[in-house]
């Protein structure tokens, strides 16, 4: 029977640093989803898109959800859809926003599904005034082997469903969601401010807090660390006719982009890329900007991730608290002069939540950081020291982020890494959830 049966498969984690021949299934029915042995070790799987491989793992069965992908219920209304777990952003948001709704928390990946949205409680394009995704969802709907499903909300069954938020997908497997939606944005306006340094971004992303769309880009080569813009989506009352809200399909970027055969990323190729962004994007203006570009930026971005080759890039994110982010953005000036790392996007942004679990969120700035070669010594020793100087300013790390981390980093980085790690283990005692990244991180 189709959705029983299950093959051998090569997965690779989406920045390339984690390969494994793994066993997949792909059910159709809900009874499949319990068709495994009881026993048998298993995560759920979307989209692919996870940077740190949190959908597959030695000795797991990886269940994809790609046939449990319908919208269940919608009222137009009062602005609730409950959907299956596979379904993917990009087309969820098609649907809404041709219905006068949307999500406002998007990953950047329209292929990424709402059971690993909620899975790594992902952001979106401002944390500061949207939160992180479980801000949006009502209730849900876990499956774990040899129980009945369980729904849960912030009344009923509220520590599973605030575990089961950047819980990885390892309390269960998520099947289905109730979003609460909100109205778009008219139309948007993208404002650009040219900003000389990090802290000086800072300053700026704080003042624009309450814009739709806010983020920052910088240079991180060490000749003109942090310069860069900060770009501020703000809401229109003029309607742009050549700005459509409804994003493109989900099936326009891969979950797994072809590398190139040669890395683009080596240092004289950063150096041209960072020259011509300089020059075509950090000068002050604004612009209309259609929603469909604020919501998929990587849609625009395959021969980007292409130009890392098949070494692939590793992404470090880590939250700074406001008191210590000057000091923090000055030691990381200073680790980059020294070490001269090959640092492809530095990517800023606000936030002004308070961390929960696993979860990647609190108050302060947060910056991204992609570096090319991950392998490589010098980037190696680069992103342990990056690591050893934010947990010196009470960085936090995005562990669905950073494949680079090891347990016993998370484990001094992430405030209440014991605490979690046991609620999850309330959840699934018999750890019948397992992958590359629970190994990893020893979660």
């Amino acid at each position: 029977m189709r959705g029983l049966a299950v093959a051998q498969a090569e997965l690779t984690s989406f920045d390339r640093q984690f390969h494994a021949r793994c066993a997949l299934q792909r059910p159709d029915r809900y009874r499949l989803l319990d068709a495994l042995p009881v026993d048998a070790p298993r995560i759920a799987r979307g989209g692919g898109v996870s940077y740190v491989g949190a959908s597959f793992g030695d000795g797991v069965v990886s269940q994809s959800l790609d046939a449990f992908d319908r919208l269940l219920a919608f009222d137009a209304a009062a602005g609730r859809l409950t959907v299956e777990a596979g379904a993917r952003i990009g087309d969820l948001q098609r649907f809404l926003l041709g219905r006068g709704w949307y999500l406002p928390v998007t990953p950047g990946h329209p292929r990424a599904t709402v059971g690993g949205c909620i899975a790594a409680d992902v952001h979106g394009k401002n944390p500061a005034r949207d939160g992180t995704f479980r801000a949006w969802v009502d209730a849900l709907v876990v499956h774990r082997p040899g129980e009945e499903p369980r729904v849960a909300d912030r009344t009923h069954d509220a520590d599973l469903f605030a575990a089961t938020f950047a819980g990885f997908g390892l309390t269960g497997t998520i099947s289905s969601a109730t979003l609460r939606l909100a109205r778009p944005p008219h139309a948007l306006v993208l404002r650009r401010v040219p900003v000389a340094s990090l802290a000086e971004a800072a300053r700026v992303l704080r003042e624009a807090a309450n814009a739709p769309v806010l983020y920052g880009w910088h240079d991180g080569g060490a000749a003109h660390f942090g310069r860069g813009v900060v770009n501020i989506g703000l809401a229109s009352s003029e309607d742009d006719e050549g700005a459509p809200r409804v994003p493109p399909a989900s099936a326009d970027l891969p979950a797994q982009v072809a590398p190139l055969p040669f890395p683009l990323w080596n240092r004289a190729g950063l150096g041209a890329a960072n020259r011509w962004l300089d020059w075509r994007w950090r000068r002050a203006g604004q612009a209309p900007m259609a929603l469909a570009e604020a919501l998929f930026p990587l849609n625009r971005a395959r021969l980007y991730f292409a130009g890392f080759g098949p070494a692939g890039m590793a992404e470090a994110q880590w939250l700074v608290p406001h008191p210590r982010f000057e000091a923090f953005a000055a030691g990381l000036a200073e680790l980059v002069t020294r070490t001269r790392p090959r640092i492809a996007l530095i990517a800023s942004k606000l936030f002004a939540g308070v961390a929960d679990g696993f979860s990647f969120d609190g108050s302060g700035i947060a910056l991204a950081i992609q570096v090319a070669s991950p392998g490589s010594p010098g980037e190696r020793a680069f992103l342990e020291a990056l690591a050893e100087l934010a947990v010196a300013h009470d960085g936090r790390p995005n562990l669905i982020k950073d494949s680079t981390l090891d347990a016993g980093m998370a484990r001094r980085a992430v405030s209440g890494f014991d605490a979690a790690r046991a609620r999850r283990a309330r959840h699934d005692p018999h750890r019948l959830h397992g992958s590359e990244l629970a190994r990893r991180l020893a979660l």
